[in-house]
């Protein structure tokens, strides 16, 4: 009985306390591990070994001024000769970002101990440093953008003036306007204000590395290609080039110089935020997603960040390795940055839904909603109003403003526009005709000369730039040749087109064009003009009352897309008779063989 209750006392050294702090640490639990070293430290008060533990220990927990303290402590109260703690003292402060005060630590520890355990480390640390500094200064002065990801690094001061930098204030001037131009999705009028800047100054690396971007996001790939080479022709270890080229040669399928790169910007282990933030982000884009994970812990761990996009980052990257834990608490953080965005909340809800798999959809490193679930959001919206149109309006407005405002899903649409599947295809054009912008326009304009579109994609473009209002005449590449459309469809080639046919489309597209999509409008719209076309000229019927023949045209594209609707209610619509409805539908189904293209639709 004795032997049973017989206590068992752990010991209550140093050494003990020591021995339980690694055991924490090993199992990353830092708060743990703190309270060891700290006991530890309270048996040994005058142990400078002790003392560099917790400082090591408090640095790995992202407490670094606390760390730095310790250090101070060590050197000036117990062991001035423990020259490794100015080391330590240096790595602090880089991770603080105060590389002024980093810089002036290694060149003691290096001053005092050129034979040190740290010496080759504190050499190549002061190296980067001042590489760094020359780096930072200029992209950070020059405004470089990242790849796909909204930049959240702070603003670092220039340490140039722009006299040293041999930048002209006018240079400076458009390429700032240029930067806001990308940041805003209107990546051709970016493209022409950076081409004008890179003319006027050839070394202009950030130019340069903007007007590559600029290409990229527009699908033009063999410039973007080019604009980086003009770089690191110039600067062979630009990092915001090298990032770049990565991201760029995976889309070309260029995976063996893909691996080299990776490779080359895997070894960087940069102390500057923006740079540690453009090599995460690159990371996570080429799926190296342990590499990307390392450094987004440090800049979230290390940081005092209030941009909720990093924590979406580092949540990405954990789930993209299993560790959905993790993910969970980065999430958590982003949610309570950015409540009203809804991004941080969606994907919470998805790790719930996993049971037990990955989680579906994978999130990527874009910060905000994927396409689909902002569609149906939208959708649902609209649902949810009372039908009428001021509350569809305003729905469609709200998509609109999205659009507007979101540069990466202009960057998407233009892609789709130009390599994308043709239902892809579709639904950017269907986006398109939201915003109505000469970027917009711009990209239409270049998708109707590309010989490689569908004839279908082309004369949907048209009917897009004469609904935003673009009243010149459009040139088409059309069936081998170039033409140029003077109306609203590349189908009206007729000599004349009269006002009474026209009041048919108006009132048509009028009634349509809050219950129809951008192709049910565009497919009524060709009907009545392959009709009047078929029947010219000497066979167009007399219009007596335009609202019929419109209403006969609704009927049929609704009976085309097995849309409920019968002649009364089409009749209703366009306050006209029944009977006369149902004349007009039998003579141009008759005329445009509407039943053998209703059967061919749904073939």
């Amino acid at each position: 009985m004795a032997e049973q209750n017989k206590v068992v006392m752990f010991p209550m050294d140093a050494a003990s306390f020591s021995e339980r702090a690694v055991q924490s640490l090993e199992r990353l639990h830092y708060d743990k591990a703190l309270t060891y070293f700290r006991k530890a430290v309270e048996c040994e008060p005058d142990n400078p070994i002790l003392q560099c533990n917790l400082a090591g220990t408090l640095a790995e927990a992202g407490r670094f001024e606390e760390s730095n303290d310790t250090l101070h402590h060590i050197l000036h109260e117990l062991d001035p000769n423990m020259n490794e703690c100015y080391y330590y003292m240096a790595n602090n402060f880089a991770y603080m970002e105060q590389f002024e005060e980093s810089e002036a630590m290694l060149e003691t520890y290096l001053s005092r101990d050129l034979t040190g355990m740290y010496t080759e480390e504190a050499e190549e640390m002061l190296e980067m440093i001042r590489f760094e500094a020359k780096q930072s200064s200029s992209s950070q002065h020059r405004g470089e953008q990242n790849v796909g990801v909204q930049s959240s690094a702070a603003k670092l001061p220039s340490a140039l003036s722009d006299e040293e930098m041999g930048i002209s204030e006018q240079a400076e001037d458009e390429h700032a306007e240029a930067r806001m131009l990308l940041e805003a999705g209107r990546f051709v009028e970016a493209e022409k204000l950076l081409k004008r800047v890179v003319d006027s100054d050839p070394d202009y690396l950030a130019a340069w590395n903007n007007l590559a971007l600029a290409y990229y996001y527009m699908g033009q790939f063999d410039e973007a290609r080019e604009a980086l080479d003009a770089v690191l022709e110039r600067d062979q270890g630009n990092l915001h080039a090298l990032c770049n080229l990565a991201i760029f040669e995976r889309h070309a399928g260029n995976e063996a110089v893909v691996q080299q790169l990776i490779a080359m910007i895997g070894k960087i282990q940069p102390f500057y935020r923006e740079h540690l933030f453009k090599i995460a982000t690159t990371m996570g884009m080429l799926d190296e997603h342990e590499l990307a994970y390392q450094h987004l812990r440090r800049l979230v761990t290390g940081h005092m960040l209030r941009e909720a996009s990093i924590y979406h980052y580092a949540a990405v990257a954990a789930c993209r390795l299993g560790r959905y834990e993790e993910a969970s608490r980065w999430w958590a953080v982003c949610r309570r940055l950015d409540p009203d965005s809804g991004i941080a909340t969606y994907y919470m809800e998805r790790l719930q839904q996993r049971d037990g798999g990955d989680i579906d959809p994978m999130p990527t490193y874009h910060y905000r909603l994927p396409y689909e679930e902002a569609s149906r959001r939208a959708a649902s919206k609209a649902a949810s109003t009372d039908g009428s149109r001021s509350s569809r309006s305003g729905d469609g407005k709200d998509w609109e403003q999205q659009l507007k405002k979101d540069p990466l899903v202009r960057a998407s649409l233009f892609w789709a526009l130009r390599f994308g599947e043709p239902d892809v295809k579709l639904q950017a054009l269907q986006a398109m005709s939201l915003l109505g912008d000469d970027e917009a326009n711009d990209a239409l304009r270049s998708m109707l000369l590309d010989p490689d579109q569908d004839a279908y994609m082309k004369q949907v473009a048209v009917y897009v730039l004469r609904m935003h209002g673009v009243e010149d005449p459009i040139e088409v590449e059309w069936k081998g040749e170039y033409i140029q459309v003077h109306r609203n469809h590349i189908a009206n080639r007729l000599p004349v087109w009269e006002s009474q046919w026209q009041q048919v489309l108006d009132i048509l597209r009028d009634s349509m064009k809050e219950r129809y999509d951008l192709f049910q409008m565009h497919d009524a719209e060709t009907l009545w003009i392959e009709f009047i076309t078929h029947l010219y000229p000497d066979e167009v019927p007399r219009i007596g009352k335009a609202e019929s023949w419109a209403a006969a045209i609704e009927f049929i594209i609704a009976k085309m897309i097995r849309r409920e609707m019968s002649y009364q209610l089409a009749a209703e619509q366009y306050g006209v008779s029944a009977t006369t409805v149902a004349k007009h539908v039998k003579r141009m189904e008759d005329t445009c063989q509407v039943e053998a293209k209703i059967k061919q639709s749904f073939t």
